[in-house]
């Protein structure tokens, strides 16, 4: 089988906005004809198209496959250190670390706790998103998080979950 269209999104990993579709130019004309989501759109700004570049070609060297593999190491650690703290996540091979709460109320409120009394922003994810029950916080640490702030970060969600109750679920 061939792979006709490949299709990306240059946020998160790359830090900027908007996503891109790779083709033959056959296809690629066939959808600037046809496609009502493109005619309808706009091109995303020079600066947009600038930084994504710089991104990509950034990522493509040494430096950026080091900064690729310290990201991963990051999240590992930040699994661990939730493990031992029993702090409920999901088991995955990205760098997103989802906290389980399941509850949207409580997940809603974990976060502004985060917000409010610690400084850190933990996006809540409910439902639709999730399915009901699966509430969680996304966690995303990056390559230049720190242990001493990881530490901090877990501390406060110890905190949360006994101010919430969360561990009596």
């Amino acid at each position: 089988h061939r792979v006709d269209i490949y299709r990306g999104t240059l946020g998160k990993a790359y830090g900027v906005a908007g996503g891109y579709i790779a083709a033959s130019a056959t296809v690629i004309d066939a959808l600037r004809s046809f496609a009502p989501g493109f005619i309808f759109t706009t091109s995303i700004p020079p600066c947009i198209a600038a930084g994504a570049s710089t991104s990509v070609s950034h990522l493509k060297t040494d430096a950026g496959a080091e900064l690729r593999d310290l990201h991963q190491r990051k999240a590992q650690k930040l699994k661990v250190m939730l493990a031992a703290a029993n702090i409920p996540t999901v088991a995955n091979s990205t760098h997103i670390v989802p906290v389980m709460i399941g509850d949207a109320a409580l997940c809603t409120r974990a976060s502004e706790i985060l917000r409010d009394r610690f400084g850190i922003y933990a996006q809540p994810i409910n439902y639709p998103t999730v399915p009901k029950g699966t509430e969680r916080l996304r966690l995303t640490p990056g390559p230049n998080h720190t242990d001493e702030m990881m530490e901090y970060l877990v501390t406060a969600l110890r905190c949360v979950f006994a101010e919430l109750s969360l561990h009596e679920k």
